[in-house]
């Protein structure tokens, strides 16, 4: 999938509050970083400087700490918002890799819509149904064709209802589940396991007893620890009449939508017990799907040559197009990660490198006494691994909330991903070892005499 594609998916556009919000943030920082070194430049004290200067003390003990702040902060924000995108790196690696309860592949698709005036009845309508599949399984190489209202993982339709032998709901707390109307072979074709009961069968009509399949998430939320299979459920469509039906079997879950992983409880009904005119095909294929693309055209002309096919497509591509922001999304949470990471390495770096160079005059007096180069650059490291560990602990202790948090606003994800917790800090120790060691290697190297004259 192009760029452009993925780009597509996403309604994407500048946004002026946004920039606003930008600029102001901007604007303050700016102000603030200024003004803090100002203040503390017109409330020097001479008298107390040259104090420090005779006692050989390399700067005031307020800036060491509002560097020694900086660079905690530094690193607890670092590994924050490292942990929170490997999380969501997480999220989009779960939905990509996901099984969605049915085989896609081999699947062949497409939109149809009969005209209310030649299929103005349901009988019309069935006919034409029958006509479709008995035309499309002789097409060579064609191992099953099914008739459904919504296409698996695309967001099904809705229904209220209610169980026989249980409480009514009120009004405003209608059970809802997901309803597709489908033809006999439907589960055969999408590969979808039968887990009791029987499947739909072409008697199902119009004439017999009014029947549904519900899945496993069905059975799990209203019909635990009871036998499903011959209790009755009363649906109550959108603008139709309630009507009691049996169940009849329970098949295996498919996923409401693929790109959540969440998964809904799902009930079918039979075709031919309740006929559409809008409704989509499907073909299983032996081989490559698009092949069949004009077979299944012709098959459809032959019947009705004014019938036209919408949104023809291999299921896999169906379900592409749904996830096709979410590379997008990837390589923009991997360029935050990457410049977070960036920024935590620069940001240590600097302040280390500019609080060695304020102890210059320090480190030479502590050569100068007899401390060797070693000794310099392990009391370096150590003050700096310090302030590291404290910014580790205070960042890691942040982000235990994340996974919490996620799983509450990703469509009910669960992440149990905590390898993360152990990659992030070891990676922001790494960093920040190699940030210390440039400053740190420099001030070891210090010429005790040079440095004691530049004071």
């Amino acid at each position: 999938m192009s760029f452009n594609d993925a780009i597509s998916a996403v309604p994407v556009k500048l946004d002026w509050n946004v920039v606003l919000f930008t600029l102001g943030v901007a604007a303050i920082s700016t102000l603030l970083c200024g003004l803090a070194p100002a203040l503390r430049g017109s409330k020097t004290d001479i008298a107390a400087n040259l104090k420090d200067e005779g006692r050989g003390a390399s700067a005031g003990r307020a800036p060491r700490k509002m560097r020694s702040i900086m660079v905690t902060g530094q690193v607890a924000l670092a590994l924050f918002l490292l942990i929170g995108a490997g999380l969501l790196f997480q999220e989009i690696y779960l939905i990509e890799h996901q099984k969605l309860g049915f085989e896609p592949d081999h699947l062949l698709t497409a939109a149809v819509t009969l005209d209310g005036t030649q299929y103005k009845d349901a009988d019309h309508q069935t006919r034409f149904v029958q006509e479709l599949i008995s035309s499309l399984q002789r097409i060579p190489g064609a191992e099953g064709t099914a008739i459904t209202s919504e296409l698996p993982a695309t967001g099904p339709g809705s229904v209220a209802f209610r169980i026989q032998e249980q409480p009514a709901p009120p009004t405003n707390q209608q059970h809802i589940s997901g309803y597709s109307i489908v033809t006999p072979d439907f589960f055969h074709v999408v590969r979808v396991p039968l887990l009791r009961g029987r499947m739909f069968k072409d008697a199902d009509n119009l004439d017999a007893q009014r029947v549904v399949i519900v899945d496993n998430e069905f059975v799990r939320r209203f019909l635990p620890n009871q036998e499903p299979v011959g209790e009755h459920v009363q649906l109550d469509p959108a603008g139709g009449k309630p009507e009691w039906r049996e169940i009849i079997g329970v098949v295996g879950t498919v996923k409401a939508y693929s790109e959540t992983v969440d998964e809904q409880p799902q009930i079918y009904a039979p075709f031919f017990q309740q006929p559409i005119p809008r409704f989509s095909l499907i073909v299983r294929s032996a081989s490559d799907p698009n092949g069949l693309s004009t077979s299944v055209r012709s098959a459809v002309a032959q019947i009705d040559a004014d019938l036209p096919l919408a949104r023809m497509m291999t299921m896999t591509n169906v379900i592409d197009r749904q996830k096709a922001a979410n590379p997008f999304f990837t390589r923009v949470l991997g360029t935050f990660a990457f410049l977070a990471l960036v920024l935590a390495a620069i940001g240590i770096y600097g302040l280390i490198a500019y609080s060695v160079d304020q102890r210059t005059h320090e480190i030479g007096i502590r050569m100068a006494l007899g401390a060797d180069k070693r000794n310099v650059l392990r009391v370096i490291l150590a003050e700096g691994m310090k302030l590291t560990v404290i910014g580790a602990v205070i960042g890691f202790a942040l982000a235990l909330s994340l996974p919490r948090l996620f799983s509450s606003l990703l469509y009910g994800l669960q992440i149990h991903e905590f390898r993360l917790y152990f990659i992030v800090p070891v990676a922001i120790f790494f960093v920040a070892l190699l940030a210390m060691y440039i400053p740190a290697r420099r001030a070891a190297r210090v010429d005790p005499l040079s440095a004691l004259r530049q004071e």
